[in-house]
C-alpha cells in the first residue's frame, strides 16, 4: 500500500505538470505573433524545466516525463527564433525570402491569424539555419538603413550642415555683400559620410540600398563642387 501510495503521488505531481502545461499553451497559442511577451514565456519554460528536474528519479524515464521534456525543450528553443524574427531590422523582403525559399508555405505574418500557434506549425526550430542567417543579414542591413537616414537628417534638417554666410560691406563705396566664412566644420561631415558611403558600396548588400547610396554619394559630390567653387569665385574678389 506504501508502495502503491508513493506512486500515485508521483503519478499526481507529474500529471499535474502535464495539466499546467496545456492549460497555458491554450492560453498562449492563440496570441498573436507580436503580442507574445518571449521573456514571460522563457521564464514559463525555465519553470517547467525546473520542475521536471526536482521530480523523483523514477518519474524522470516515464514515458510521460519524456513527453513534457521534448515539448518544453521545442519550446525553448523556438523563443529565440521569435525573437529575433521580431525584431526591427526584419522586413518584408526577409519574410519573403524565409517564406518562399525556406518554408515554402505561404502565410501573411502581418495577419491577426499569425498566432504562437501557427509559427509551432510551420516547425521553425527545423529551420533555425535559415533564419539566424536571415536575421543576421537583416540585422546588418539595419545599420546601413540607420546610417542613410542619418546623412539625409544631418544634409536636410541639421543646422550643422548650413553654409556660414557673413554680410559685409565694401571699403570703397560702402554697399553690402554676403561672403562665405569657415567651411571646416562642413567638409569634416564631408570626409566622414564620404567614408560612410564608400564602406556602404563595399557591402555585400550594397544592392539593396544601391539606388540612395548612389543619390547621397552624387549629393555630396555636388556640395563639395560648390563650396569650393564658392571659394574659388571669392578668392577673385
Amino acid at each position: 500500500m506504501a508502495s502503491v501510495e508513493s506512486e500515485n503521488s508521483l503519478l499526481t505531481q507529474i500529471w499535474n505538470i502535464k495539466r499546467d502545461w496545456d492549460s497555458e499553451w491554450n492560453e498562449w497559442k492563440d496570441i498573436n505573433f507580436y503580442r507574445l511577451n518571449c521573456e514571460d514565456l522563457d521564464d514559463r519554460a525555465n519553470d517547467y524545466f525546473a520542475r521536471l528536474k526536482n521530480m523523483d528519479k523514477a518519474v524522470k524515464s516515464w514515458p510521460i516525463a519524456d513527453y513534457l521534456r521534448d515539448k518544453i525543450t521545442l519550446f525553448s528553443q523556438t523563443i529565440p527564433l521569435m525573437n529575433d524574427l521580431r525584431d526591427e531590422s526584419m522586413r518584408k523582403r526577409h519574410w519573403h525570402e524565409l517564406r518562399i525559399n525556406e518554408i515554402k508555405e505561404d502565410f501573411d505574418e502581418e495577419s491577426p491569424e499569425f498566432t504562437l500557434e501557427k509559427v509551432y506549425e510551420l516547425n521553425l526550430v527545423q529551420h533555425s539555419e535559415k533564419i539566424n542567417e536571415i536575421t543576421s543579414d537583416a540585422k546588418k542591413q539595419l545599420k546601413i538603413e540607420k546610417s542613410l537616414e542619418n546623412i539625409k537628417h544631418i544634409w536636410e534638417e541639421d543646422p550643422s550642415t548650413n553654409l556660414e554666410i557673413a554680410h559685409v560691406r565694401t571699403k570703397t563705396d560702402d554697399s553690402q555683400y554676403y561672403r562665405l566664412q569657415n567651411t571646416d566644420k562642413i567638409f569634416e561631415i564631408i570626409e566622414e559620410h564620404t567614408a560612410e558611403l564608400s564602406n556602404m558600396k563595399s557591402s555585400p548588400f550594397y544592392s539593396k540600398f544601391d539606388d540612395k547610396i548612389d543619390l547621397w554619394e552624387n549629393i555630396i559630390g555636388q556640395i563639395t563642387e560648390t563650396i569650393e567653387l564658392l571659394w574659388q569665385v571669392q578668392g577673385k574678389w
